[in-house]
């Protein structure tokens, strides 16, 4: 009778997930001092919403919320958004609270302690964005652990097949073993930073794992997806071992330290689909981007699944050309110029004459005239007035943007501060209604909320101690100043939980979750122009005028010593944030060889500056960046959508538009006809040129290079297609072809002998026309804007007469027809 009972109690298991709502980090800081950040809007809908519908998507039947700081705030949001056990939804959500929680580790540790979980359960945390399909990845770990029960992990890990995609992430790299028959990882180590020194460049690879299989795969192109299906015994290790505080740095590298336990983790690589984590403000934007573009459907703002809890209420978006949504009583005046990769929530209003592209605006926002807005993410209830440029920053809900205010890239502007008239914010300043407490500033966000007062927390000892006990005299201080640290935001005991399915975990705690009353009635005097009388608490308040200017509120936020302020920005990266720095070594022995050349005669100093000035030419260093992209995605023999996926990540990370992809895709399929060019003659990309091109200077030849180019032509087509999204796309398409063929700009010196294109123009044009990758309007345009420059310039006009006369002649006959049959 005992296997069936077993068979009963299989049968009665539910697929479970581990959802951690807590950051434990800094990164978001000042904004996770107010409010979790699961709850931050990601494109006007609270992260965690996310990762909730994508659970309940893949048939989970039960998660667990561990909620640290701003628990209530969670629990409210789940309460209302009807995620609870009660709601009209078919997973079941339980929160766990801890207010004394401080790693991910300690999380974990527990969970195990409430035992709680009794089968495989899927951990993920509340900042993750997925539309990948569980069930391989599960069915996977579950005929693993049926043949070993040492398989206790399975973790989801995405490749990335281009730098810029990392570091448009935020992510650090990684070096990652694995055994390619078995996908069982072997080693995971984090690697140092470019400009480290050459010591810690390199790794060291046991040799012992080739002692039970033939060879190794070892990738850095591997990023962890914070998707991991585990057994309980993984909650087990973690309770055995305290000094298990980081998932991966600790735990992952643990246990493949520790290989005679006979403990095993896998690894599930994701094909085709997304899945990314929101880890700091650089993968903010980038997350952003990308479900603005449509990679996460079905979480996309026009299929209206994802829910805003509370008063929030159901969105209302449509889609528009351009990847444009607008809710229900969005005002736009036709003045108003809405670019790609924009959404606007309900009731919004914005002025005559603004500008917005690649942003995000949330509800009930107040844009003045005149405004631009680029790259740039806007809560609710967020006024800006006339004249204010905003460029990849980040608004909190009730700030005000005072007229012709100007927000650099990077900068924070927290909840409810104020931006004086006129005044230029600084590239990546951090702006908050809190003051920040000095001192503090190598706690987590969850320290610095929920500082334990008693000293039992890891690591934290009798340290924890005396935080909490100057914590509350910089609160009582603060107090009587009234200053924006705490006010009078202190909890003490929790308050005893109504019986029901939350689990509580109790202990006083510090709140450090709101500016203090005084600086917030300041801070709106401020924002409405009213007086703040004399003697009161609003006038001891004293913001820092030199970071948000005369007749602004708030208070800057200094980043920890060490942190990576451009690294983890909100702004786009810099293109020279790729490249590495020699170190020390190096450069010294540059310039013991450059020495050699000055006994020559010849000006060493002249030529670092043209080099300088070479290497610094942005549209060069564009052009090199998608001509190698697309020929990496050619040799790897990429799918279509996959090269799309490559070609957009760097268009996003660099900031630019289809149109500057499209033109260099488009020269580097006409250079694939040719022999290879000087900077790809000898690397990893020469097979895939000929080895000798056709004899130009005859018939024959001419006729060769254009049947080698309609080949490419052919295959390429729905790539150019995709990128050029409009008639002006086109014509700017014509116009670098025209620079190609004369071996003019960015193609002057470059090798790639354009020049033979040149005869055989107007055939190239047809092509083109043929495969509907130019249309007969943009074609039509670039001849009347050529018709209007110099003679010099209009040398390829002239080539391309008779085809642009025909062209005419078609288009009056169309009209022609047309009347008739009118």
């Amino acid at each position: 009778m005992a296997p069936k009972r077993a068979e009963r109690m299989e049968a009665r298991s539910v697929l479970t997930a581990v959802l951690l709502a807590d950051s434990f980090t800094q990164r978001f800081r000042p904004i996770t001092v107010e409010r979790p950040k699961v709850l931050l809007p990601l494109v006007n809908v609270p992260m965690i919403e996310y990762t909730l519908e994508w659970l309940a998507k893949n048939k989970v039947e039960e998660t667990y919320v561990f909620c640290c700081a701003h628990a209530d705030q969670i629990k409210k949001y789940l309460a209302e958004s009807k995620w609870v056990e009660g709601g009209a939804r078919r997973m079941r959500v339980t929160t766990i609270v801890s207010t004394s929680c401080t790693s991910a580790g300690e999380a974990l540790r527990i969970i195990d302690q409430r035992d709680i979980i009794k089968s495989d359960f899927i951990l993920v945390s509340g900042d993750t964005v997925s539309n990948m399909n569980l069930e391989p990845a599960l069915a996977a770990h579950m005929a693993r652990r049926a043949a070993d029960k040492n398989a206790i992990m399975t973790m989801v890990m995405k490749a990335v097949h281009h730098p810029q995609q990392r570091l448009r992430l935020g992510e650090v790299d990684t070096l990652t073993c694995l055994d390619p028959a078995t996908a069982r990882l072997l080693k995971y180590q984090e690697l140092p930073a470019a400009g480290a020194s050459k010591s810690s460049a390199y790794v060291k690879v046991d040799a012992a794992f080739f002692s039970e299989r033939d060879n190794i795969l070892i990738r850095t192109d591997l990023v962890d997806c914070q998707i991991s299906i585990c057994a309980p015994e993984v909650l087990m290790l973690f309770s055995d071992n305290f000094d298990y505080q980081n998932l991966k740095r600790d735990f992952v590298s643990g246990v493949l330290s520790e290989e005679e336990l006979g403990n095993k983790l896998h690894v599930y690589e994701l094909h085709g689909e997304y899945a990314a984590h929101v880890d700091n403000l650089r993968s903010f934007d980038t997350v952003s981007q990308d479900i603005l573009q449509r990679w996460t459907f079905p979480f996309v703002p026009d299929t209206n699944v994802l829910q805003r809890g509370g008063a929030w209420g159901m969105p209302t978006y449509r889609y528009s050309r351009g990847h444009v949504y607008c809710e229900q009583q969005v005002h736009v005046p036709r003045s108003t110029i809405l670019g790609s990769d924009v959404c606007i929530g309900a009731g919004t209003l914005t002025g005559e004459q603004c500008r917005i592209t690649q942003s995000v605006i949330g509800r009930h926002c107040r844009i003045g005239k005149n405004v631009t807005i680029i790259g740039s993410y806007v809560h609710d209830n967020v006024t800006i007035q006339d004249n204010v440029v905003l460029e990849g920053a980040l608004v909190c809900e009730n700030a005000h943007i005072m007229a012709g205010a100007s927000i650099s890239p990077g900068a924070i502007i927290s909840f409810g501060v104020v931006i004086g008239p006129g005044h230029r914010v600084e590239r990546n300043k951090r702006l908050s209604l809190c003051r920040q407490v000095v001192g503090l500033t190598s706690l987590s966000d969850d320290e610095l909320e929920y500082p334990t007062s008693t000293g039992h927390t890891s690591g934290g000892g009798g340290e924890a101690v005396s935080t909490s006990r100057r914590l509350c005299q910089q609160e009582s201080e603060a107090n009587k100043q009234g200053l924006g640290i705490g006010g009078s935001d202190y909890e003490g005991d929790e308050e005893e939980e109504e019986e029901g399915d939350d689990f509580e975990v109790s202990g006083k705690a510090l709140s450090f979750e709101k500016p203090s009353s005084a600086a917030v009635r300041a801070a709106s005097f401020v924002a409405m122009g009213k007086a703040i009388l004399a003697g009161s608490q609003e006038e001891a308040v004293r913001f820092d005028v030199e970071v948000v200017g005369p007749g602004g509120a708030g208070f800057e936020w200094r980043p920890n010593e060490g942190f990576d302020v451009e690294r983890f920005s909100i702004a786009a990266p810099h293109i020279n944030q790729t490249v590495q720095v020699d170190s020390d070594a190096d450069i010294a022995e540059a310039g013991a060889e450059g020495n050699d050349s000055e006994k020559d005669g010849e000006s060493n100093e002249d030529t670092t500056d043209d080099e300088e000035e070479e290497e610094e030419d942005p549209e060069t260093v564009w052009k090199a960046e998608v001509i190698e992209t697309f020929l990496r995605c050619v040799k790897m023999r990429f799918s279509l959508d996959n090269v799309v996926i490559e070609l957009n990540g760097l268009k996003i990370a660099e900031d630019r538009t289809f149109a500057d992809c499209a033109k260099y895709i488009f020269t580097a399929i006409l250079s694939l006809c040719l022999p290879a060019p000087p900077a790809y003659a000898k690397g990893e990309y020469a097979s895939l040129f000929p080895a000798t091109g056709p004899n130009i200077s005859t018939q024959e030849g001419k006729v060769a290079l254009l049947r080698a180019f309609k080949q490419q032509l052919s295959s390429w087509q729905n790539l150019l297609q995709r990128f050029l999204k409009n008639e002006d796309d086109q014509v700017e398409v014509l116009l670098t072809f025209e620079e190609f063929c004369s071996e003019d700009g960015v193609f002057e010196k470059s090798g790639e002998k354009g020049s033979a294109y040149a005869d055989i123009f107007p055939q190239v044009l047809k092509q083109l026309y043929d495969l509907d990758v130019v249309s007969e309007e943009a074609l039509l345009v670039w001849a009347a804007e050529k018709e209007h420059a110099d003679e010099s310039e209009k040398v390829f006009l002239a080539k391309a007469s008779e085809f642009i006369a025909w062209l005419k002649e078609s288009e009056d006959e169309d009209e022609d027809t047309e009347d008739e049959e009118d």
